[in-house]
C-alpha cells in the first residue's frame, strides 16, 4: 500500500514533459516561406524544436483550448480585430515587451497582446485568359449581365460588407460611418441580396486561386500574395489595386501555453529584420518591421507589398469589428444559410 502510495505521489510530483514549440498560420505560400525562413531558422537559432500548423480564422478553437486547459498551440498569427477581442476575452497573453523588442515596429505595430507580423489584403482577379475585358471594381462585379458567373467572396460579414457599400457607390472614407448604422448594414445586405445566386464563399485561402484556375467561378476576391505568386508562376490573374482592403495580421501567444518564455522569444525572432530580409526574397511580405518595411530594397523587388498600394485601397477598421463583429458575423451567418 505504502508503495503504491509513493508511486502516485512520484507521478503527481512528475511535471509533464513539455511538447514542441507550436506556431501557427494562415497556410498557403506565406507559411511555406517562412517555415524556413522564421519558424525553422528559429529552431536551428535555438536549437528549438519548431512545428507549424494552419488557422483558418475560427478563434473558437483557441477558445475550447484555452477554457479546456488543454493548450496545444503556442503562437498564433491572427487579424487585428481577432487579436483585440480575444486579448479582452483572456484568450491571449499580455506581450512580454522584455523579450520583444518593442522599438522596432511601425507605427501601431504592437498591441497589449500582439506583435504585428505583416500586412495583407484582398484584392478582386480573374483569368484573362478566359475573360479578357472583365471588372475592375466592385461596382461592376455587380453587373451580372455584362459579366456573367459566379462570384467567390470569403465567407464571412468582414471585409463582405465593405465590398457590398463600395459596390453600392459609398465611398471608401464613409464605408465605416455608414456600416455602423442600421441603415448602412442593412444597405450591405441588400446589395449582396441583389447578387446572392451568383455568389460563392470561400473558407481557406487557397480556394479563390483553385476555383479561378479550374474555371468553377468567374471572379474571386482573394489574398494579394497568393495571386501575386501565381502570377509570377504564369497565371493570368491582374491584381486590381483600387478593389483592395487590406491590414495587419499580429503574432499573439496562447494564453495558458507550457512554452510561454520560448513563444516570446520566437515572436522577438520572426519579428527581427534579418529573418524577414530573407524571407523577403521568397515572398513579397509586408512585415510591420519597420527597418523592413522601409527598406528601399525590398520595395524595390516586392512589387505586390500591400505597403506599397496602400493609398489604392481600403484599410479594414479594426475598432469597427472589434465593436460590430460579433452582431454583424451572426447576421452574416443567418443570411448565407436562408
Amino acid at each position: 500500500m505504502f508503495r503504491k502510495l509513493a508511486l502516485i505521489a512520484c507521478l503527481v510530483a512528475t511535471p509533464a514533459i513539455a511538447r514542441d514549440l507550436t506556431v501557427v498560420a494562415g497556410g498557403g505560400g506565406f507559411q511555406d516561406n517562412a517555415r524556413k525562413h522564421l519558424f525553422q531558422g528559429f529552431a536551428q537559432a535555438t536549437g528549438q524544436k519548431v512545428v507549424d500548423d494552419i488557422y483558418d480564422g475560427e478563434q473558437a478553437k483557441i477558445a475550447a483550448m484555452v477554457k479546456n486547459h488543454d493548450v496545444t498551440w503556442d503562437v498564433v498569427m491572427v487579424e487585428a480585430p481577432e487579436m483585440v477581442r480575444g486579448c479582452e476575452d483572456g484568450l491571449f497573453e499580455k506581450m512580454d515587451w522584455s523579450i520583444v523588442d518593442k522599438a522596432k515596429f511601425i507605427p501601431n505595430g504592437t498591441a497589449t497582446c500582439g506583435a504585428g507580423a505583416v500586412g495583407w489584403g484582398v484584392t478582386l482577379f480573374y483569368d484573362t485568359k478566359r475573360i479578357p475585358q472583365g471588372p475592375t471594381s466592385y461596382a461592376q462585379l455587380w453587373d451580372t449581365k455584362t459579366w456573367p458567373g459566379k462570384r467567390l467572396l470569403r465567407n464571412g460579414a468582414k471585409m463582405t460588407l465593405e465590398i457590398a457599400l463600395l459596390a453600392d457607390g459609398v465611398a471608401p472614407a464613409e464605408v465605416y460611418k455608414l456600416l455602423a448604422t442600421q441603415a448602412g448594414q442593412d444597405r450591405a445586405f441588400a446589395k449582396l441580396d441583389a447578387i446572392k445566386p451568383d455568389l460563392m464563399w470561400w473558407k481557406s485561402g487557397a480556394q479563390p486561386l483553385q476555383l479561378v484556375g479550374s474555371g468553377d467561378v468567374a471572379f474571386a476576391v482573394g489574398y494579394v500574395g497568393r495571386t501575386a505568386k501565381a502570377a509570377q508562376d504564369g497565371a493570368a490573374y491582374p491584381l486590381l489595386w483600387p478593389t483592395m482592403l487590406f491590414s495587419f495580421d499580429f503574432w499573439t501567444v496562447v494564453k495558458g501555453s507550457p512554452n510561454t518564455t520560448q513563444a516570446m522569444k520566437l515572436v522577438n525572432y520572426m519579428t527581427d529584420a534579418a529573418p524577414l530580409r530573407a524571407l523577403a526574397q521568397d515572398w513579397a511580405v509586408s512585415p510591420a518591421t519597420a527597418a523592413v518595411a522601409q527598406d528601399p530594397a525590398i520595395r524595390a523587388k516586392n512589387k505586390a507589398m500591400v505597403a506599397e498600394h496602400a493609398a489604392d485601397g481600403l484599410f479594414i477598421d479594426t475598432e469597427f469589428w472589434v465593436q460590430y463583429g460579433d452582431d454583424l458575423e451572426r447576421r452574416f451567418a443567418a443570411w448565407v444559410a436562408r
